[in-house]
């Protein structure tokens, strides 16, 4: 009788042990699949269309895209063009390309210069039509997660006057990627930077 008890306290072990085993690997798994589709995700940065191109954009395709939206291309790495605004000011938009053998940035950025704002813009006043879906697609790849990493990434709500990330300061997003979005009517600054070092 002594000898089947332990017997059976020892299959109980055995299955006690086996458990806890099954419920580790369990969790590695979560984990490892958790990871996998974060990383899934942000890869999705690499095909946000800024201005009709991305950081998968040919290189050698860039100059005509831009050209096509009325962009000078300044220099191998910078496309300009500006446009009049009210009270004798300009609007300028930028786009800047920095390819090189560690990384590979892609920015946006819009501004007004010059002349005299007698009639500042209103606070309330849209972010423009033509950046508001590139803006969200950012936005949404970004800050569309679990909400402590929405407190981390310091995704401010979005709203049709402001939408921002990190304050809008340079965020790290991961390993691989970075990025910089705040845009408002008044001005917009975006940009992606992709680590080559770590495909």
């Amino acid at each position: 009788m002594k000898k089947q008890r332990l017997q059976y306290s020892g299959y109980k072990t055995r299955v006690t042990s086996m458990s806890v085993l099954m419920i580790v690997a369990i969790c590695l798994m979560a984990a490892h699949g958790i990871a996998a589709a974060a990383g899934s995700k942000t890869a999705l940065l690499a095909e946000i269309k800024i201005v009709g191109i991305s950081l998968n954009t040919s290189p050698n395709k860039i100059p005509e895209i831009l050209q096509a939206q009325g962009y000078t291309q300044v220099n191998p790495s910078l496309y300009t063009k500006s446009e009049a605004a009210p009270n004798g000011r300009s609007i300028v938009y930028r786009v800047e390309i920095d390819d090189t053998v560690v990384s590979r940035e892609l920015g946006y950025f819009r501004s007004l210069t010059g002349g005299r704002n007698k009639s500042p813009s209103s606070r309330d006043a849209a972010i423009p039509e033509t950046e508001a879906a590139m803006v969200r697609q950012l936005y949404d790849v970004v800050c569309n997660v679990d909400e402590d990493l929405q407190s981390e990434r310091k995704c401010a709500p979005p709203q049709p006057a402001s939408v921002m990330v990190n304050h809008g300061m340079m965020l790290t997003v991961d390993a691989n990627y970075s990025v910089l979005l705040k845009a408002s009517d008044a001005s917009t600054s975006l940009m992606i930077k992709q680590n080559r070092a770590n495909p």
